[in-house]
């Protein structure tokens, strides 16, 4: 009597696993109509929560609609957004589809802290030393759209990744040539000391020396090099005769200081 009653309960169970699961209720839809349905369910792209009806829960981390077309094949919102990457040097300060200096945030990393409206917000509003570069909606939602599709192809390191602060108000009490020759027209993010100078009148020159930065030296479109500093600083007009910058009287070991302190690398770091 026992080994049947076994027996039944073993056989129910069998019935009972084999019998289909009903697929879960997918919530998003009581809101939103179907499209690429193709491509899997709506989280696949936009994330978020599709398993409630309750509205915090199911946008929890949602990538709104304009920032999804990342997920899209040949997108070519995503694609303007990696071209505007390279014509704007973003790779001089930041590291993106693991190419870049690592002299300000991994955009390859920044999805894992900031949401994409943060994003678009950190590009509308810089930080400290970051250009202002006047990017209207639409070129946010494309660079946007180009830094989470960079990330998604990333391999995200277990430990934890070690963060560079660079801190205002400080005592400093060694003169860097740089901000006593340049700092009153130009700014830049530095490997070894921080951020430098306060001018705004002249570009940014982060990155500078490294193969990130505006390839712009000279009617051929050098890169810019110690050499061709030196060049510049000593007679800018020659160069590019309608700069605003007039030639600088600086000795040779002035120069080569500004050098040592644009450095997009310090003595410990291996080049990309």
């Amino acid at each position: 009597m026992v080994f049947r009653l076994w027996f039944l309960i073993l056989l129910l169970s069998v019935e009972l696993c084999a019998a289909e699961i009903p697929p879960a209720k997918n919530y998003c839809l009581e809101c939103h109509p179907v499209h690429y349905a193709e491509r899997g369910s709506c989280v696949s792209c936009h994330r978020g929560f599709a398993g409630t009806a309750r509205f915090n829960i199911a946008h929890g981390g949602l990538i709104p609609a304009r920032f999804s077309t990342f997920t899209l094949v040949a997108d070519p919102t995503t694609e303007s957004g990696k071209r505007r990457l390279q014509e704007y040097a973003c790779r001089r300060c930041h590291v993106s589809e693991v190419k870049g200096n690592s002299l300000s945030a991994n955009l390859d990393y920044s999805q894992l802290e900031k949401s994409a409206e943060e994003l678009e917000t950190a590009i509308q509003i810089p930080a400290l030393f970051m250009p202002e570069f006047h990017f209207n909606e639409q070129q946010r939602i494309e660079l946007v759209n180009a830094i989470l599709a960079a990330g998604r192809q990333v391999e995200i390191p277990e430990q934890e990744l070690p963060e560079v602060v660079h801190f205002e108000g400080e005592e400093v009490t060694r003169e860097f040539q740089f901000e006593k020759h340049c700092g009153s027209c130009h700014r830049a993010l530095t490997a070894s000391f921080g951020g430098l100078g306060e001018g705004l009148i002249g570009p940014n020159l982060s990155g500078i020396f490294s193969e990130f930065y505006l390839l712009n030296f000279g009617d051929d479109q050098q890169r810019w090099t110690t050499d061709n500093l030196e060049k510049w600083v000593k007679n800018p007009r020659k160069i590019r005769p309608y700069t605003q910058m007039p030639p600088l009287e600086i000795k040779k070991e002035e120069l080569d200081a500004i050098c040592d302190e644009l450095q997009h690398q310090s003595a410990t770091k291996s080049t990309f």
